[in-house]
């Protein structure tokens, strides 16, 4: 279940159905819906629309989906909150509509959040505001998890945390001890790989001894360690099957979805030959 993220579209200003389209008139059999577009008013007749026309495709959703009217950064740490239960009923409203694979989330961050954007990469940034207690934010994260986990066994659709950097605000899961910790508490989530993440952050080789059986979904992409030279995750192309010789540890890789993530630095070309590079990959193993 090779895949594109609908984002990758949003951010060359295209709106939900037609970036769905987009990532299959490229070739992909999987699609994942993404956190970057604008609010539609149409959303969920939208996404009915999606599955009736591409009904045999792999779906994914993640993160804050469908766009809300005022736009957030969808933060776990702060627990159910009006808001965020809306987002969580939503993510699973829209999973159930497609019958996704996953619905994945960040994994909360131990700041109030604000929005930046990198210009370089096409990407929508965090902006790290006041620091929250560790402790609430902890207890609110595992009621948040705990209402999402029973949606997912009532509708059988997979729940994953993704990992991900603090170079931009601080996770509040982050250490291997602290996704032990999540997993230990809820036993049936899975973890939402994100190579690039991994790789800018030097935690790859960790995360895959300590959890690929745990991998229910994959976000692809290329990163440089974090040095003085290289202070940010480019999200950059996969450019050969060699980088990608840690997936040989994970043993359903070619069972779930595997979703390029990529903003306005990646062109399409760049794109379809790392699809040709994974395809090639997962043929081999």
């Amino acid at each position: 279940m090779i895949g594109l993220s609908s984002s990758y579209f949003a951010f060359r200003g295209k709106g939900v159905f037609d970036s769905v389209k987009a990532v299959f008139d490229l070739g992909f059999d999987t699609v994942e819906l993404g956190a970057a577009h604008r609010f539609e008013g149409n959303a969920w007749e939208t996404v009915k629309g999606i599955k009736k026309e591409f009904p045999d495709k792999n779906y994914t959703v993640h993160s804050l989906f469908p766009p809300p009217r005022e736009r957030y950064w969808f933060n776990p740490s702060l627990g159910l909150t009006k808001q965020n239960k809306q987002n969580i009923d939503n993510l699973f409203r829209a999973a159930e509509i497609v019958e996704a694979e996953v619905v994945g989330i960040h994994p909360g961050f131990l700041n109030e959040l604000g929005w930046g954007f990198d210009r370089r990469k096409g990407f929508d940034t965090l902006v790290a505001k006041q620091a929250l207690d560790p402790e609430q934010c902890w207890a609110n994260f595992n009621d948040l998890v705990g209402y999402a986990m029973a949606l997912s066994g009532n509708l059988g659709i997979g729940f994953a945390v993704e990992n991900i950097h603090g170079i931009e605000a601080r996770p509040l899961v982050n250490s291997i001890e602290e996704f032990q910790r999540v997993f230990k508490a809820f036993p049936e989530m899975k973890l939402l790989f994100d190579f690039g993440h991994a790789l800018f952050e030097g935690s790859a080789e960790s995360i895959i001894s300590n959890f690929s059986s745990r991998i229910g979904e994959v976000h692809m992409h290329w990163s440089l360690p974090l040095s003085k030279k290289h202070d940010r995750d480019d999200h950059s192309a996969i450019t050969s099957q060699k980088q990608l010789e840690i997936f040989k540890k994970v043993k359903q890789l070619k069972s779930i979805p595997v979703i390029f993530e990529h903003g306005t630095n990646v062109n399409e070309g760049q794109v379809l030959a790392e699809k040709k590079i994974v395809e090639a990959f997962l043929k081999g193993l």
